[in-house]
């Protein structure tokens, strides 16, 4: 620039460029938010993938079998259901992480997936930074229950057993790093007792174990056990979440009943690949809280002690940072790993 020109033209003169370059920054942005819009206004154009983590017939797989044709009618597309199992849903997780950002790979997983990175070393994604929030479908809550010979028939009773007899006593899990895990984890810290975490391959020999008496105690949800239940084969001790259950009412919280504060619940949700454009996300979101919302739909989540959630895919990123914020300490402590 021309050092001879007075000062106060070149003042003009840099303002004037300054805004220029600012009007050109606005024109980029809201010309990729106009492609996004437009990207959007045409979605989907294709069959849309719903991974599923785990083999068919698990709790992530149901669910997605019961809103994958609810989504197909209300974006009018094919939802295809891929079962993709390895890894504790690691496999499909990665898959989904590596796939375009544009709307047509999407995953459902389960309350540990936020938590993967503190689970397990050497994650090949970021649970976090390489996953947009969709949608937060359903959370439930799980039971202890016991095993119909053990003592500790409360709570409070449980706590003194624990007590008196350090690490003597056991709860048994479906897997490392599970929800049957954690619940009884999270138990440990909150009541303060010493218990000893024995791991299973899956809940079948877990519940044969449990309903001999081999074992004391399990945290589970509350259909699985259900039927063991009725039929006085284990006993019911509390409910995890801090509202009761609509199917037990009767039976405590465990924070009513000794553990004042206790909470553990679980949930599914829908994760896309980081970078999906915000309008395609939103989209989704609304043909995912419309099908939950169907009378069919939540009356079937209901009887299952499932209750449906609507949040915004913000506040179910949201969701997502809390669950790192409350299990970093608690895996530390505790030294949880996942399989």
């Amino acid at each position: 620039m021309d050092s001879t020109l007075p000062r106060t033209v070149m003042q003009h003169r840099i303002a004037a460029l300054v805004s220029v370059l600012i009007a050109g920054v606005f024109v980029q942005a809201n010309s990729a938010s106009n492609r996004a819009d437009i990207e959007a206004s045409g979605y989907p154009v294709k069959p849309i993938r719903l991974l599923v983590g785990f083999p068919p017939g698990g709790g992530n797989d149901a669910l997605a079998r019961v809103i994958g044709p609810k989504l197909s009618e209300n974006l009018g597309r094919a939802v295809v259901i891929d079962n993709r199992p390895g890894a504790g849903g690691n496999l499909a997780a990665e898959l989904t992480s590596r796939a375009p950002a544009d709307g047509y790979t999407i995953l459902i997983v389960s309350s540990t997936h936020p938590i993967q990175g503190l689970l397990k070393k050497g994650l090949p994604y970021d649970p976090q930074k390489d996953f947009a929030g969709v949608a937060q479908l359903v959370v439930y809550r799980s039971l202890l229950v016991a095993a119909p010979n053990f003592s500790g028939t409360t709570v409070k009773n449980i706590i003194a057993l624990a007590r008196a007899r350090p690490g003597q006593l056991n709860f048994i899990s479906a897997g490392a790093g599970s929800g049957s895990h954690l619940a009884g984890e999270l138990f440990k810290v909150a009541a303060q007792v010493d218990m000893t975490h024995v791991l299973y391959k899956g809940s079948a020999q877990a519940l044969v174990d449990l309903m001999a008496g081999r074992v004391e105690m399990m945290f589970s949800p509350l259909v699985p056990v259900l039927p063991h239940l009725k039929a006085g084969r284990l006993r019911p001790v509390a409910v995890t979440s801090l509202n009761r259950s609509r199917l037990m009412p009767e039976l405590p919280t465990i924070s009513e009943a000794g553990v004042p504060g206790y909470e553990f619940v679980s949930w599914y949700g829908v994760l896309a690949p980081a970078g999906t454009p915000r309008p395609v996300v939103a989209k989704l979101n609304k043909a995912l809280n419309d099908s939950m919302r169907l009378p069919d739909v939540t009356e079937r989540a209901q009887a299952e002690d499932m209750d449906v959630i609507d949040r915004t895919p913000a506040q179910f990123d949201e969701v997502r940072r809390a669950m790192i914020g409350k299990w970093e300490k608690i895996i530390r402590q505790t030294g949880i790993e996942a399989n």
